[in-house]
Parts: C-alpha cells; structure tokens; sequence
C-alpha cells in the first residue's frame, strides 16, 4: 500500500531504464512511497509496472522527446545506460558507451535543470573507480577505470556534478557493486544453476572479500537519496553493510537453494592460470566498498539481510524454471 503524508508522497519522479533488472523494482518501491512515477524507456506499449506512466523515448540524445519526459518532474533518476559489455562487437566501444553514458546523461540534466527539476540521482557502478581491490575504497579514493564502461561512467559522474554546480542542482551518484535480485542476469545467476546442479566447484581454497548489494537495498537507497536531498553533488558507495568471499557467498546461495554447495579446494593460482583473466578477477579477486558515508548522510541503513536478499532470488529463480533441488 503506498505511503501517506511520506516525504515523497505526490512527488513526480521521471525513472529512465525503468523496465529494467533495477527499474522496475525501484518503480515499485517509489509507488510504495506514495510518489507518481513516470518511465521512459525505449519500448513501445504499456510500462509493465501498473502506476506507472510511461514516457517513450526512443532515443536519449532527442531533445524534444527528453524535455517531454521531464516536463512537470520533481526529480529524476537514470537508471538507463549501455552496460559492461561480456562480447564486445562495436568496432569503437568507447564512443558507444559515450553515446549513451555521457552524451545522454548531458541531455537529460540539461533539459530537466531547464524544466525547473532540482533533484537527479545518477546510478553510477564500482567500475568508475576501477576493477579490484583488497582495501575497502571509499568516495575519496581516486578513480582509475581500467575498460570503457568504466570510463564513461566515471565522465557521466563529471558530468553530474558540472550540471549540479552549474544550475545549483541537488545531485546524488550511487555507486553500485554487483547487485542481485529476481531477475539477475550475468555470474549471478550462472553460480545459481551451478550450485543448483550439483556441480563440483573448484572454489573452496578462495579467501576474496566482495561487495554485494541486493536490489531491494538498492531501492532504499535510492529512496534515502530523495528523501533528504543534499546541497550539490554528493557520491555514494551502495552496500548490503557485508562483505562475502566467494566459498560464503556459494554456501548462502545453496542455502537459499536448499542446495549443499560442492566446494573444492584449488589454489588460487592454478584457478587464474586456467580461467581468462578478467573472469578470474570477478570470481576470485577482491573488490570492497565502505558504504557508511551514504548512512552517514542520510541515515540509510540496509532493510534486507544478505540472506534474505538471496532468498527472494532463489525464489525467482525457482519460478522462473530453474532446476527444484532433489
């Protein structure tokens, strides 16, 4: 049931990418908030979230159809973008993450500051800052994006912040790690049907620390942002508060499963010899996060367990035809 007399209660947020992994929930979660939603995404027909009006734009660099879209909004927050690509085919990646990540964040903080909006949340990713690390990064720590996703989110970031000084707009980056959830795509959901098979899996020797956030975290951070809107342009780090290795991670999601995950100890080196690197780096390489300045800031704390996160995906993932256990 939405919310009554809440902060964003009768509030018009524009949701870009709304149809999407992240979109639709936080949609629904803004819904929840008593807030009117708009979505604009590229697809035709009705927005699968019932509320929620959607908004076609059919390209992000269209001007007119953006203006459209923010008309009469209080806030807005991008979701849409072009995203780490796994089989890379554009012959100039970069310029095409820059199309979309760069050039259309630019378009759409111009035309909403023109329409009065004083309110944007750009969701960013942990890639701006670089690819690993065993000490927890925080919003200080400075920027090395080693691909071309990375890099153009780390320019979308700039250019939030050039908009936010220049029209003394109230902008808020989240940067997110991997995020779960019904719907999850990508490792995720492989190590999913992996432990669900019963597959032997060689990780039992790995002591990594991850960063993770489940996408209901995720929308309450969103929410936290627009509930307590801060002067400028502030960046956060978005966690689920807790830190996994890999063999954890593995046994949680068995447990979800009702699965016993099959660990097997293989040193590490022998791991990075045998995958590709950059795989090698996702599975068994640290990446952490430290998320406190967003608590600190807003007061956001995390409503969901890891276990309870991993427990919705499983259920998605049961329902969406993977394998019952045994």
């Amino acid at each position: 049931m939405p919310e009554v007399g809440g902060p964003l209660a009768g509030r018009t947020i524009l949701v870009t990418g709304s149809t999407g992994f992240i979109g639709r929930p936080l949609c629904l979660g803004l819904l929840e908030a008593g807030a009117r939603v708009r979505g604009s995404s590229r697809e035709g027909g009705r927005h699968p979230v019932p509320g929620v009006d959607r908004v076609p734009v059919a390209d992000p660099l269209d001007r007119a159809a953006v203006r459209a879209a923010v008309a009469g909004a209080d806030a807005v927050v991008h979701l849409a973008a072009r995203v780490h690509v796994m089989r890379e085919t554009a012959a100039d990646p970069l310029a095409e993450f820059r199309r979309t990540n760069v050039e259309a964040t630019a378009v759409l903080g111009e035309e909403a500051a023109g329409a009065g909006v004083r309110q944007l949340v750009l969701a960013s990713t942990v890639k701006a800052v670089g690819e690993g690390t065993a000490e927890a990064w925080t919003e200080e720590t400075p920027p090395e994006p080693v691909d071309p996703y990375g890099r153009s989110k780390l320019e979308a970031e700039q250019v939030m912040r050039a908009l936010a000084e220049r029209h003394g707009l109230q902008a808020s980056v989240l940067r997110f790690p991997l995020v779960y959830g019904p719907e999850v795509k990508g490792n995720m959901r492989r190590l999913m049907a992996l432990v669900d098979r019963g597959m032997p899996l060689p990780f039992g020797s790995i002591s990594n620390r991850r960063s993770l956030l489940y996408v209901g975290n995720l929308v309450a951070a969103v929410r936290a942002v627009l509930e307590h809107p801060l002067e400028g342009c502030h960046t956060f780090f978005v966690t689920d508060a807790r830190e996994l290795s890999l063999p954890e991670l593995l046994r949680l999601i068995g447990h979800a499963l009702g699965r016993s995950a099959r660990l097997v100890p293989v040193p590490p080196g022998l791991l990075r010899l045998l995958l590709p690197s950059a795989e090698a780096d996702r599975l068994i390489g640290s990446l952490v996060v430290d998320g406190s300045k967003l608590s600190r800031m807003t007061g956001y704390q995390p409503p969901y367990s890891v276990e309870e996160g991993l427990r919705a995906t499983a259920a998605w993932y049961r329902s969406a035809g993977g394998r019952p256990a045994a």
